[in-house]
């Protein structure tokens, strides 16, 4: 039985849906939608049972193509729409498909055995002795990528063979331990651009560095902007292009567009910050760029990696990448503000949940949360009145959520609400 949860948007709300696929030998005949999943159940039921009756009025053979074709046929009408960067990133793994063992593989036959031996085969592939190599998730995600186009373009019955247990397969070497936060703390900020201050010649890195923490822009954004968009008087700068590096040569290009819509956006300066670019415009008034090399060019990816990576190093920190900047300006903007729409746009997110991954758990905390939480386990001994409206509080929205009732707390001081329980010993609680 293929029953399958979907979450649709209906009126802005996110809601639940069960589909029903019916699938006789391989083939998906029918497809409907349900609001719950006993009469998706119910539907799959007898219409599988018609079906079997008499299979061949609703289904016939399909001539199957080998894998090859497939990805021939992925490249000459998918592969042009990509962006280059994206494409650039993708040409490095051709070699593993056109070569590689899918490609004689019918996709009719294509199942989770064949992606299984073909990660088996990537293992032991010349380039899996690559010392800084230590999986092929990218590989594995690429052929992903192919399939799914092959299911929505070309054969809609198409099943993904691609589970859990081939993401897992595709780490072949340990994987040093990582920091559970995946930001930088400010104390660890400070000492890093100050090591880039003392040991970096060209003080466009220390700048930079500086720039991406206290605005969050990615690296691309920030190397792309022009003195032109920049109002000092004003504080702010606006993000309307960005720099790509060449996946090859290094080389910088500059390009008229943002990674997405929403990157379009103003960026507050803050006043700290603004004393920072006045005195870089004064000492190099000719530049149209703010972060540029000792000749004025471009600033490599390489380069700026390599410095703010000798860094990390010096200070014994755990990062190697220029995006933890951005992390840690989504959480620390997060503590500071309690505010996820205002980081939302402050980032140039699409959604909110793109924000939350970024804003660590750690911003999410509250003093508040413990002291309430003290106060109602009472540990010390304190007297009752002071515990009173805390359990006054959680009674009053169990009774709420017994008989069905919304209840939301706006206000954050509970001396406001006052709801009286007449008989809280009715009330069940876990």
């Amino acid at each position: 039985m293929a029953i399958i949860k979907r979450y649709i948007k209906k009126n802005g709300q996110k809601k639940v849906c069960y589909q029903a696929q019916v699938y006789i030998k391989g083939f998906r005949l029918k497809c409907k939608t349900f609001k719950n999943k006993t009469e998706a159940c119910v539907w799959h039921d007898r219409q599988k049972e018609q079906l079997l009756k008499n299979p061949s009025e609703f289904y016939q053979e399909k001539e199957s193509v080998f894998f090859s074709e497939c990805f021939k046929q992925y490249l000459e009408e998918a592969f042009p729409l990509l962006k280059k960067a994206s494409q650039q990133g993708y040409e490095a793994r051709f070699r593993y498909f056109i070569k590689g063992p899918l490609s004689k593989v019918k996709m009719n036959y294509l199942n989770a055995k064949f992606v299984h031996s073909w990660i088996n085969w990537l293992k032991k592939h010349p380039t899996a002795k690559n010392p800084r190599r230590k999986t092929f998730l990218g590989e594995l995600e690429l052929l992903q990528t192919i399939l799914n186009w092959y299911r929505n373009f070309v054969d809609e019955d198409f099943n993904v063979p691609i589970t859990k247990k081939h993401k897992q397969l595709c780490y072949y070497k340990s994987l040093p331990p990582q920091r559970p936060d995946y930001y930088a703390r400010p104390e660890e900020l400070r000492l890093w651009i100050k090591w880039l201050k003392e040991h970096r010649e060209n003080p466009v890195y220390w700048r930079l560095a500086t720039f991406m923490v206290l605005t969050g822009a990615r690296v691309g954004e920030a190397c792309g902007l022009k003195w032109s968009v920049v109002d000092l008087k004003q504080g702010t700068a606006q993000v309307i292009r960005k720099i790509r590096w060449d996946h090859k040569t290094k080389k910088p290009f500059l390009e008229e567009d943002t990674k997405t819509s929403a990157s379009v956006r103003l960026l507050l300066l803050s006043d700290e910050l603004v004393s920072i670019l006045e005195e870089m415009k004064e000492e190099r008034q000719d530049r149209e760029f703010l972060f540029t090399d000792m000749e004025g060019k471009l600033l490599k990816y390489n380069a700026i990696q390599s410095a703010f990576n000798h860094g990390f190093m010096a200070l014994k920190l755990p990062w190697r990448s220029t995006h933890i900047l951005r992390h840690s300006y989504a959480t620390m903007a997060l503590i500071a503000t309690r505010d996820i729409s205002s980081v939302q746009a402050s980032l140039g997110h699409t959604s909110s949940r793109m924000t939350e991954k970024y804003a660590k758990v750690v911003a999410l905390l509250n003093r508040e949360t413990a002291e309430k939480t003290t106060k109602a386990f009472n540990l010390f001994g304190s007297e009752r009145e002071d515990n009173q409206e805390v359990l006054k509080c959680s009674e009053s929205r169990l009774e709420k959520q017994k008989f069905g009732g919304y209840f939301k707390n706006h206000s954050e001081n509970h001396s406001e609400i006052n709801f009286e329980i007449k008989n809280p010993s009715n009330i069940k609680g876990g």
